[in-house]
Order: C-alpha cells, then structure tokens, then sequence
C-alpha cells in the first residue's frame, strides 16, 4: 500500500455505514415523512438533496468543522453555541444521543471523545482518526446521505437498487457542498418540512425519529 493511499483508506472506513455510529437509529424525519406522502419515494434523490442543502449545508457542516478545528474549552464553547442553534427541544435531545452514542463507539476503538452534539462529536472524532477538514466533510456529508437511503430501504418504501442510484446521481451535489466553511460561520438551518415530520409522533415507529 503507498502512504497516499491511507486518507482515503480511513475516510472509506469511517464513512462505512456499518460503523457502529449509533446513527442507525436515527432517520430525521424521512419515517414520519414517508408515511404521510410528505416524501415520495420514487424521488427519494430530490429528498436527501434538500436536506443535504437545508440541513447539511448550513448547519451540519458548520458545526462540523468547529467540532474538528477546536479544542478544550474552545470546544466546550462550540458546542454549547451549537446547543442554542438547535430551535426544538426534542432536535436538541436527539443530537445529544446521536453524539453519545458516536463517543462511545469511538471510545470502544481507542479514541478518546467527550459527549456532545452529533456533528461537534463526529468532527473531533474524524480530526483524531487522521482525516483532513475537506476529507471529513466528505465523510460527513456522504453518510447523511447513505444514513437516509438505508432508512428508506429498512422501512421497505424504495429497493436497494433504485437507492444505490439515487445515491450516484447525487455525487456531484454531495461534492460541491463539501467547501470548508469559515472559522467565524454561524450554524443554522431551514429543512421546516422535516423539522416538522421528525416530531411529529406515530402510532408506531422503526426510528428513533
């Protein structure tokens, strides 16, 4: 193996959706959504890609890079700023065990993690494992995408094949999103359709939300 070929190893590695993440529990809204026609899924493509734009984009990938730029109370600070910027109390809750649940799993391979927000949590754990910004925000924004495909394939509403090509035609998007974002940039969002959904209760229900 050449040492040129060892980033993109690791990214393959940790982007991997059997990493044990915890974020198999998690379908942010696309369960709710599906089962009250407020997402199609013959255009599950059109669904990841506003929440990779509404979502991912501003929000995600913002509290991300601080996650994987800051340390000590630089950190600390972070992601309590991210904690103000989530707007419902349930989407904060839910962020908190998506991040406990990844540093666990980090802690159990020998990286060392304190909890915090999802994206805060998975930036410092991408930094630790030897990925660069650009590279760990490609990991991050691939595994939103394939996270909500195989959510849509779990539920049994789009088969593994139509997603695996949903997901291609979505490479050149997830690609252009994946710009560092400033040190001085603010996370925010505006996804309101699956805000919404991931709230709303269900009679019954696979996910977490």
């Amino acid at each position: 193996m050449t040492p040129d070929a060892l980033p993109l190893l690791t990214a393959m590695h940790l982007a991997d959706s059997s990493f044990p993440s915890g974020l198999f529990a998690f379908s942010w809204g696309l369960e709710a959504a599906l089962a009250e026609g407020q997402a199609d899924p013959r255009d599950l493509a059109g669904w990841i890609g506003a929440e990779l734009h509404g979502r991912w984009h501003p929000f995600d990938r913002v509290a991300l890079a601080g996650g994987w730029r800051l340390d000590g109370a630089g950190l600390a600070d972070w992601d309590d700023l991210v904690d103000a910027s989530i707007p419902a109390e349930m989407q904060r809750q839910q962020s908190l065990q998506a991040g406990a649940a990844l540093a666990a799993s980090a802690r159990r391979i020998g990286v060392a993690l304190d909890d915090g927000h999802a994206p805060v949590v998975h930036g410092r754990f991408l930094r630790l494992s030897g990925l660069t910004l650009p590279d760990a925000l490609a990991v991050s924004a691939m595994g939103m995408a394939r996270g909500l495909a195989s959510a849509a394939v779990r539920l049994g509403r789009v088969g593994a094949v139509a997603v695996q090509r949903d997901l291609l035609a979505l490479l050149p998007r997830i690609a252009a999103l994946t710009d560092p974002p400033r040190p001085d940039d603010l996370p925010a969002s505006f996804a309101p359709i699956s805000d919404i959904a991931l709230m709303r209760p269900l009679a019954s229900r696979l996910f977490v939300n």
